[in-house]
């Protein structure tokens, strides 16, 4: 949504000379004050160019027309300010977009006014925002000497009594914005998309300035008082007494009218009245919320009234009462999961128990075939689950009972394998029956004739059989071997 306001002016030269000749206030996009001009019943100089001091003539020689030719207000000035979302300009689109703004806003001029109108349009975006905006400087008289009807562009809508007859206009912000959703497309070939007026938190454009100078806003400062004891209590009686006793604020409560019923019968509502001494020194009074005569709001905003603070307060203690629920789920939850986790356990007991059966079995097989005759001092049925108990199975008594029974297997296997060694040991050192017949065979060693008889006896003794092994003769006979 484009912000609309109007501004009357006592002074329509000042005015003018404004839009034209005045420096651009942010130079980030462009030098130029204005970027296009536009407008109704209005003229160039004698060069065609725009001429603040001819326009002001212009404007004089048209109010002298009136009855009252001494008229206080000159001109209403005018701006429609397009947001971001309507036109984003930049140094390659900003002449473009320009002036599509200004003929969105020429055109719905042109079907608001009276062609006896008298304005200038100028388009500029030298604002610290950067924001399109187009000017409207209009005469408050018409060309016909008529004065201009206020009611055509009144910001808000309001209902005005003429001729005995009540008649609705529009406000031109509603208007502007109902010509935009109709025309924005076909020049644009964008979606417009339209914003509501922001009523929750009214927020003066004087205080936006006083807090870009870093002043004091009285009604800023009351509204976080506000917010503070809200959130420090949780119904609407402590939330009185805490703000005045707390944060200094006095609740008056009065009766506001919202209208008429169906009947015609007037519907008041409960509001209220705030009252501190700000930081400045000074006593402010502010309202909750409320409309002028001419269809504006004043106040605080409506989320400051009784209605909405307690219906905040009702809505907290429902996401209390929510946030509640849902811990015990959850806590339910958690409950049904650790019962789950627990029967998985108790399963997986049993299978480590049937594991260790199957194990003892094997083993006592193994035994058997080793030649081990011994019962096992640990009976399988001694390791029978528990399936009631809750704690993990305790297996250390049975691991020590079969790494000493496999101990005790090792051993006794070892055992008869040395046996079988030294059997195999004992029958390689037997000599053979053919070793034994081609012993004998060997000629023996020739007799000398100075050896003595005891030799010869010793020598031929030699080639006689004996009963220890032909390797322990060969260990004890330094000579060597006989052969």
């Amino acid at each position: 949504m484009s912000i609309v306001k109007v501004i009357s002016s006592t002074n329509a030269g000042a005015n003018l000379n404004y839009l034209i000749n005045e420096k651009a206030h942010n130079t980030e996009l462009t030098n130029h004050r204005s970027l296009k001009f536009s407008g109704q019943n209005v003229y160039g100089d004698y060069a065609n160019k725009v001429n603040a001091r001819y326009l002001a003539d212009q404007y004089w020689v048209v109010r002298q027309r009136a009855k009252n030719s001494k008229k206080k207000v000159q001109v209403h000035h005018l701006i429609f300010s397009f947001s971001q979302q309507e036109f984003n300009p930049t140094k390659q689109n900003l002449f473009q977009q320009a002036r599509q703004a200004l003929k969105l806003v020429n055109d719905f001029l042109h079907q608001l006014l009276p062609s006896t109108a008298q304005y200038l349009e100028a388009v500029q975006c030298d604002s610290k925002g950067k924001n399109l905006h187009v000017h409207v400087s209009c005469n408050s008289v018409l060309t016909n000497g008529k004065v201009l009807d206020t009611n055509l562009i009144s910001v808000n809508s309001r209902t005005v009594t003429k001729n005995k007859k009540q008649i609705q206009h529009l406000g031109i912000r509603q208007q502007f914005d109902n010509y935009m959703a109709k025309h924005f497309k076909k020049l644009t070939g964008r979606e417009f998309q339209p914003v509501k007026e922001n009523k929750v938190n009214l927020v003066n454009s004087k205080a936006v300035k006083i807090d870009e100078r870093g002043g004091y806003i009285w009604k800023e400062d009351l509204k976080q008082r506000i917010l503070d004891a809200f959130y420090n209590t949780d119904n609407f009686d402590d939330f009185e007494t805490v703000l005045e006793a707390n944060n200094g604020v006095k609740i008056k409560h009065r009766r506001a009218s919202v209208g008429k019923d169906e009947h015609g019968k007037k519907v008041y509502r409960d509001a209220i009245t705030y009252s501190f001494i700000g930081d400045d020194g000074a006593s402010h009074l502010a309202r909750d919320f409320a409309y002028t005569k001419s269809g504006g709001t004043r106040g605080l905003g409506l989320s400051f009234t009784p209605q909405a603070i307690q219906h905040e307060f009702k809505q907290r203690q429902r996401n209390d009462q929510q946030v509640n629920q849902e811990q015990t789920e959850t806590i339910s939850e958690i409950s049904q999961q650790t019962n789950a986790e627990t029967l998985q356990q108790l399963h997986q007991q049993q299978l480590l128990q049937q594991q260790i059966n199957q194990r003892l079995l094997s083993e006592e097989s193994e035994d058997e075939n080793y030649g081990n005759q011994s019962k096992k001092s640990v009976s399988v049925q001694q390791y029978k689950p528990n399936v009631n108990a809750t704690a993990e199975f305790d297996t250390r008594a049975y691991d020590a009972e079969t790494q000493r029974q496999e101990s005790d297997n090792k051993r006794k296997r070892d055992q008869i394998r040395h046996q079988r060694i030294k059997e195999a040991d004992q029958h390689a050192e037997q000599p053979s029956y053919r070793q034994q017949q081609e012993f004998n065979k060997r000629p023996s060693k020739p007799k000398h004739a100075h050896q003595p008889a005891s030799k010869n006896r010793e020598s031929n003794r030699v080639h006689q059989p004996e009963s220890e092994p032909i390797i322990e003769q060969h260990q004890h006979n330094i000579e060597g071997p006989g052969f």
